[in-house]
């Protein structure tokens, strides 16, 4: 029987996570990371520091791997010293009927740079519950992409604090649903250091009975002047048993500052699928183009080449 957790019925009002565990058989297992890349840069259990001023050049790799019937309950580490560049890829997978709950902490120091590609190949029947912390000092750099959709049931929590002056946070994600699939993304960004800047920028694409949701705030503290914070959902659905949940939310407490949110949710549009289809296209090949097209604003965030062409090609097979 899984441990339950105690939750804030506000917080996961529109996930029902306990009720999902309840269905599980999986005991509590042993947790391995595997990583590549990182050997230099591992210290004790799980914990990666790259050290001040380090150009991390190649990818370090970290993957976490589900099996039938367990539990895997884990933290992970990410330190980047003062000056310090890396790309991470995490990547996450697994097959048969399992639960992930993990807890990841970043830090990124004064003028310090990352770039976190988050790529998640789960088996449907699994439940994955991930919170990121990440912590930016001045002038810092944070940049996140995601592409997610094949667990069961998925929460992805993500709290930001920029604490330095300057610091810029770069959050991107492209969620994929079929079947009965849910999939929650929550998003608190604490600006409380003054001259820094956020955006928010997620996409969902929702087929048959499944159900996405977007929880996404931007808090300004007082202190937190010339605040540049940008949020934005957009939401595709291909079924009309589709369903999509969005609760975008600005808290500000600073008066310079400059903020906006927004979010659209419906079909796609007719208008340009007709002209592509007026033009010989057919209907299939014609809406396969439109999704690709709402699909790749996302994937353009993504600097590397080599990552950007393994997220299209988990897209292309989506669209199969």
């Amino acid at each position: 029987m899984p441990t339950l957790l105690n939750l804030d019925p506000e917080t996961w009002k529109y996930s029902n996570i306990n009720a999902v565990l309840k269905k599980l058989d999986i005991t509590e297992t042993p947790v391995v990371w595997e990583t590549s890349g990182a050997f230099e840069f591992l210290q004790g259990d799980n914990q990666v520091v790259i050290p001040k001023n380090k150009i991390v050049e190649l990818p370090i790799d970290v993957r976490l791997v589900g099996a039938d019937a367990q539990q895997l309950t884990t933290a992970m580490t990410i330190n980047v010293e003062a000056g310090a560049e890396v790309t991470i890829i995490e990547r996450q997978s697994g097959e048969g009927s399992y639960w992930k709950n993990i807890d990841l902490k970043i830090n990124v120091a004064e003028n310090a740079k990352l770039r976190h590609y988050r790529f998640c190949e789960e088996d449907p029947f699994c439940v994955v519950t991930e919170r990121t912390h990440v912590t930016l000092g001045r002038d810092a750099r944070y940049n996140m992409v995601a592409i997610s959709g094949c667990a069961g049931f998925g929460r992805a929590d993500f709290n930001v604090t920029m604490n330095g002056q300057g610091g810029e946070c770069d959050l991107s994600g492209l969620t994929l649903l079929a079947g009965k699939q849910h999939a929650d993304t929550t998003i608190v960004v604490d600006h409380i250091a003054p001259y820094c800047r956020s955006s928010q920028f997620f996409k969902t694409v929702l087929n048959d009975q499944s159900r996405g949701v977007f929880q996404g705030k931007i808090h300004v503290h007082k202190d937190a002047q010339k605040t540049d914070g940008y949020q934005l959902s957009n939401n595709l659905l291909l079924s009309n048993l589709a369903e999509m949940d969005v609760k975008p939310e600005l808290e500000i407490y600073a008066d310079d500052v400059k903020c906006s949110h927004g979010s659209t949710t419906g079909q796609l549009d007719e208008t340009p699928l007709f002209y592509l289809m007026s033009r010989g296209i057919s209907k299939d090949d014609a809406r396969r183009l439109l999704l690709e097209a709402f699909m790749g604003e996302v994937l353009e965030k993504i600097s590397n080449e080599d990552v950007r062409q393994m997220f299209d090609e988990r897209v292309r097979l989506w669209l199969k």
